[in-house]
């Protein structure tokens, strides 16, 4: 039930579900008669929208999430005891053919598969689970990862996680039964700052390889001030991504303090 929650509550808080709130709240403002009041949240509606639809607004906030982890060549990358890749690059497995669905973040498995081949690490742990009754995505990721031609006993799977919070739980546990500290964390860059911050708080060793870069370089034109369904989806990646971080910390913090009592 909590998992639910935490993935349909913060939908009022996305440019789209907040939008369509401010909609709802002007039509009951029309229905009692204020209409100019409706008509002051229409036009915040569309002035909302077109901000976060622009590719202009949509690089500027992903660059803020991202810019602390620029990119670093594979070579240079420093070995460490295993490398954690973290799930959220499948959409399911396609009906009939037992084939993955492989999403936008399928950077982050390439990444993984690089480093590993680099010889950065001599294991890697696939964490990311699935709802009951599905393949769990870390025993997708591992078939794609075989595709690649990373060897199964390489490969660790912790399956059951539903959350960036989980992820670094459920894998710190596995990692400490086989007394691994030194990790290199495998993510999307704009992700990794909340994703490092949970792994940390493990006790870990971790040194980002981040991946996935949504801010690229690009000829800027007039184009990027006009509203694109794409660049709405980055900027709610964004704001999702800030939105866990405060919740991350404010749980972190909640704990300490509770433990202290």
């Amino acid at each position: 039930m909590f998992y639910l929650l935490s993935k349909l509550l913060p939908l009022i808080v996305y440019p789209l579900g907040f939008s369509i709130l401010l909609l709802l709240i002007a039509w009951l403002l029309s229905w009692r008669g204020r209409i100019e009041a409706a008509r002051v949240l229409v036009g915040v509606v569309i002035v909302l929208l077109w901000v976060c639809a622009t590719p202009r607004f949509a690089n500027w906030i992903g660059g803020t999430l991202e810019s602390a982890f620029p990119p670093v060549p594979v070579a240079s990358v420093p070995s460490a005891d295993i490398v954690v890749l973290l799930g959220g690059m499948t959409n399911g497995v396609v009906p009939g053919t037992g084939r993955v669905d492989l999403s936008g973040e399928v950077d982050r498995l390439l990444h993984a598969a690089a480093l590993y081949k680099a010889g950065k690490a001599p294991l890697l742990l696939l964490t990311g689970g699935n709802a009951r009754g599905y393949e769990p995505e870390a025993v997708s990721m591992k078939n794609t990862l075989l595709s690649l031609g990373i060897p199964e006993e390489a490969m660790v799977l912790e399956r059951l996680s539903r959350n960036t919070r989980q992820n670094a739980e459920y894998s710190a546990q596995i990692l400490k039964e086989r007394g691994i500290n030194r990790i290199i964390l495998v993510t999307s860059a704009y992700h990794m700052g909340r994703a490092r911050f949970e792994f940390d708080r493990f006790g870990l060793e971790v040194y980002p390889a981040a991946t996935d870069y949504q801010v690229v370089e690009s000829p800027q034109t007039v184009l990027d001030l006009l509203p694109q369904a794409s660049a709405l989806d980055s900027t709610t990646k964004s704001i999702k991504e800030y939105l866990g971080r405060v919740i991350g910390y404010v749980r972190h913090a909640w704990t300490s303090i509770a433990t202290q009592l």
